[in-house]
């Protein structure tokens, strides 16, 4: 039995109008990218892609994220990923700060990466306690 390799992907999002909207969330993050993979490499690509493409974690509060994808595939997931200039019709650049082999190294670098976006942005109470909610979640995301 052959086992399926992976890379994990991190992310950052950084949205033109410089809002926060809680209504962006993994799934919606997991359609633009297939969105961006269907358009950019066509069927063949999206095809392809379409068994290990997952949004492992995703905040809107630091708009990282992490992704997972086939190690075969990684390029052309990175480059869709660059490719993308909005996510539901909303202007966005999205950035590959890390290629990862297990979800492990991934986690440490994405934890570090928000806890870092956390000190600079200035939330609102609410927004803080969802905000470290979803950074302790993935301190949880299971190996």
């Amino acid at each position: 039995m052959v086992r399926l390799k992976n890379r994990y992907l991190l992310l950052e999002i950084s949205w033109k109008d410089g809002k926060l909207d809680e209504s962006y969330n993994d799934n919606v993050l997991l359609q633009a990218l297939r969105d961006s993979v269907a358009l950019n490499f066509g069927d063949f690509g999206l095809g392809s892609n379409l068994s290990s493409l997952q949004v492992k974690y995703y905040s809107p509060y630091t708009d990282v994220g992490i992704v997972r994808c086939a190690t075969a595939e990684h390029e052309r997931v990175v480059a869709a990923l660059a490719l993308m200039t909005d996510v539901r019709q909303r202007p966005a650049a999205v950035r590959v700060l890390r290629v990862a082999g297990t979800l492990a190294t991934c986690k440490e670098a994405a934890v570090a990466r928000s806890a870092e976006k956390l000190l600079r942005t200035r939330l609102g109470r609410q927004h803080q306690a969802n905000a470290e909610q979803l950074h302790q979640q993935v301190s949880a995301l299971e190996l």
